[in-house]
């Protein structure tokens, strides 16, 4: 594709830029397309200077239609601005956003107004547009105001951009503005970015290609004559105060261009915007009413947005990937439509089975094309590793359907694809077919800082006996073990818990506490009713749970606790998050561990279920003697039917808790039985599963020009990235006791070695040991002590 030059960068001044922009709504008119700086509807309307008309944000009013009737984005146009108490342009334009704000004619529910700039800093990017987000969030003035001023919460950059708005409010007013004034006013506010004064302009490229779909197919090669048109069109409108509707632009341009209808998608859009608004809802990203802002970690995210197309939020369960999905989706809210899938809420097979499940009735291209107004268009899609089978094609549809969107002029594309997946699941999803979209990268969400943890215990008093104790180290670092710590039935025996408080003891007092209701008659009742909706979870993986058999009374407190959420018109349930699925069919699968290989093969095996097993072998293990264990492995392996997967799910769960040297330990006994053979598979298991693909390869293999999609993940996992808090357990217990191990399991500790010193920074734990161990047996090598050591 070629380059295409703004004609504000080769033109030079104010006013191309401001006909850049007018060139963009009018193109989105003509597309009824989501305007940028509006969530939801179609463009309708563009007026240009209506000043004379009492609007004092004049540049541009878009009008834009709702199913539920008409919404307002009133825009001043600058090509830079310098937000600052004493600078008299940015006083001009707050004033009259203040004006806009307070007129009568102003709807806070729909409407919209603010800036436009040609110059956009890294203060308005990471910390002003934060601001924005947090007032549309936030339920009202006092949520909003708390967060902002709490000092561990916010950054003095987002508190002193909140002042200097209420400085200026309170000037305008010649009193002091109200809290809710202020809320209401930056939550209405928007400040949008256009690129039109770099040479090659990411948003003029697009857009020309974007208005090819309006234009006969022998005619698309003059789509950038028609942007030049509208920019044309749009720079007489400021002169004459002009307005267009779709009807009246088209006529303006009829005798030049043949132009074709664009469909209505109004209805569609509500129905997606209706299902984003369902699936954002059901994610808790709070603590007891206290939400972390975590900004720094969305501002690192949002700056790999402008390096790939395809971004994975990763880490392990509870650190709040869905948590910080929502709070990104929230974000590009501001600028346009986003569309976000939940795993746990898609139906139907294929694109045509989940729209007709959501009754949709336009092409799916017609779609993406009317939202696709945004600087960077993006769909979410919370937990894609968790999605089965059957349900898979329909985000390959999605996938497949953007790649007929065009590119944008460097090659890359426009749309943004953004996913959060559990790490220990990234080489599974081979199915995914983004290989066109460029290399996907991925963000590992760190654990909570001590900052943050600190700021939790500040308030809620009640669980500093946690932060106090070393057994709750492992609990208080995750955000969704301490979002249950502030339960108040969550209270555990500190004095009859391990040295650490592992997830199993977590899940243990969840059950017996707040399931169980302290083991009461009514809290055997909830048990029982949970453990039904186990067994149908188990055997309906990723679909909603039909409860028709449970008891009301039951399914009312449940949902209460939020330990289940209801889908109202539907009246059917799933888990409120992910790992408390995974306790319950933990509990649902000890009830059948004697005939477990029976069990799972009558399921026909869904993966799903790994992460349950695993953790079903360290609870047997953490509370059992290592036999019950022991047994279970056993029978696993002599049912021939099963995937070796089951086995390697059992031979790693010790590693799955932060008691993995003692657990070890226990299982010691049946790793070093029969020549090792099962500690052997434990460290073959280690290499290949307990590893996450390594991205980075994407740009030595050129993965963009794979024609086949099974080809992406191989490359990607034959140089993996060890899981580090896994590896380094285990490695530490090998090294404990290597010197009692038998030498049949050099080799493969040897390719465990050269891994964890060849991937591990340097000064790393254990690699000095290594390296002595490395020049021990190189020297019994040389020697010819044992003519088996490996080279």
């Amino acid at each position: 594709m070629t380059d295409i030059a703004s004609p504000f960068s080769t033109g030079g001044g104010g006013p191309n830029f401001e006909s850049c922009i007018g060139a963009y709504y009018l193109a989105a008119l003509l597309l009824q397309s989501v305007p940028r700086g509006q969530e939801d509807g179609i463009t309708t309307e563009v007026r240009f200077q209506r000043l004379y008309d009492g609007d004092p944000l004049d540049d541009l009013i878009i009008v834009s239609s709702l199913p539920s009737g008409e919404a307002k984005l009133a825009l001043q146009i600058k090509r830079d601005l310098t937000f600052g108490e004493k600078d008299e342009t940015f006083d001009t334009v707050i004033s009259a956003c203040w004006e806009t704000f307070q007129s009568s004619q102003f709807n806070v529910r729909t409407d919209r107004f603010g800036i436009v700039l040609g110059l956009y800093g890294k203060n308005i990017d990471e910390y002003y547009q934060s601001v924005l987000t947090w007032a549309r969030t936030s339920v009202n003035s006092n949520d909003f105001l708390k967060r902002i001023n709490q000092q561990k919460l916010s950054n003095q950059t987002q508190r002193s951009f909140v002042k200097l708005i209420r400085d200026k409010l309170d000037s305008f007013s010649k009193s002091n503005v109200s809290d809710d004034d202020l809320w209401n006013f930056l939550r209405s506010m928007v400040v949008l970015h256009f690129d039109f004064q770099k040479t090659g302009s990411r948003d003029y490229t697009y857009i020309v290609e974007i208005v090819s779909y309006i234009l006969e197919p022998s005619k698309k090669n003059d789509s950038a004559k028609l942007i030049s048109e509208l920019a044309a069109i749009a720079s007489r409108g400021n002169y004459t105060a002009g307005s267009f509707n779709a009807e009246v632009l088209r006529l303006e341009l009829q005798q030049k261009y043949s132009l074709l209808p664009s469909p209505d998608c109004r209805e569609d859009l509500r129905r997606l915007r209706q299902e984003t608004t369902l699936a954002l809802k059901d994610i808790c990203t709070d603590i007891g009413g206290l939400t972390l802002s975590r900004t720094e970690i969305v501002s690192g995210v949002i700056e790999m947005m402008q390096e790939s197309s395809i971004i994975g939020l990763t880490g392990v369960s509870g650190t709040g990937k869905s948590a910080l999905l929502k709070v990104l989706a929230e974000s590009r809210q501001s600028d346009g439509f986003v569309i976000f899938l939940s795993w746990d809420r898609i139906t139907g097979v294929g694109w045509t089975g989940f729209a007709n499940h959501l009754q949709l009735n336009k092409l799916l291209k017609d779609i993406l094309i009317a939202i696709s107004g945004s600087s960077q268009p993006t769909i979410f899609i919370d937990g894609i590793d968790r999605i089965e089978e059957e349900k898979q094609k329909i985000i390959n549809d999605l996938l497949r359907t953007i790649l007929e969107i065009p590119l944008s002029h460097d090659g890359t594309r426009h749309w943004t694809i953004m996913f959060s997946a559990r790490e220990e699941n990234l080489q599974n999803l081979s199915w995914v077919e983004w290989r066109h979209l460029g290399n996907p990268k991925t963000f590992t969400i760190p654990k909570l800082t001590q900052s943050e943890i600190q700021t939790v215990f500040d308030s809620h008093l009640r669980i500093n006996l946690l932060l106090k104790s070393e057994k709750f180290s492992f609990l208080v670092e995750n955000l969704f073990f301490l979002r249950l710590a502030i339960d108040p039935r969550f209270v555990p025996d500190i004095n009859n818990l391990p040295p650490l408080a592992t997830e199993i003891e977590i899940s243990k007092v969840w059950w017996d506490k707040v399931v169980g209701d302290g083991n009461s008659i009514l809290g055997i009742s909830r048990k029982q009713e949970i453990l039904k909706l186990g067994e149908k979870a188990i055997k309906s993986r990723g679909n909603p749970l039909n409860a028709n058999d449970n008891s009301p009374k039951v399914l009312v407190l449940l949902e209460g606790d939020r330990i289940l959420i209801r889908e109202p018109n539907r009246d059917v349930y799933r888990f409120s998050h992910d790992l408390l699925e995974d306790w319950v069919i933990c509990r649902v699968l000890d009830q059948h561990r004697e005939e477990l290989p029976a069990y799972l093969q009558e399921l026909k095996q869904p993966f799903g279920l790994i992460r349950s097993v695993q953790l079903l072998g360290t609870f047997l293990l953490e509370n059992e003697t290592a036999e019950y264990w022991e047994n279970l492995v056993v029978e696993i392996e002599g049912a021939n039917a099963l995937s070796p997967r089951w086995r390697q799910s059992l031979l790693t769960s010790p590693l799955l808790s932060p008691l993995a040297d003692e657990l070890l330990e226990k299982a010691k006994s049946l790793l070093l039985a029969e020549d090792a053979k099962r500690l052997i598979e434990l460290m073959v298991t280690l290499r290949t599963a307990e590893v996450t693909p390594n991205f980075s390869l994407g740009s030595i293999f050129n993965l963009t020009k794979q024609e086949n999609v099974n080809q992406l993940m191989p490359i990607l996992m034959s140089d993996p990235i060890p899981r580090w808090d896994v590896w380094q357990c285990f490695m530490g217990w090998m090294l404990k006791n290597l010197s009692d191990l038998p030498v049949s399991i050099r080799p493969e500790f040897v390719k465990l070695m050269e891994i964890w010193q060849v991937k591990s920074p340097i000064g790393s734990i254990y690699r000095k040991e290594i390296a002595q161990i490395s020049i021990k047996w190189l020297s019994e090598l040389k020697d010819g002590e044992n003519t088996n050591v490996p080279t």
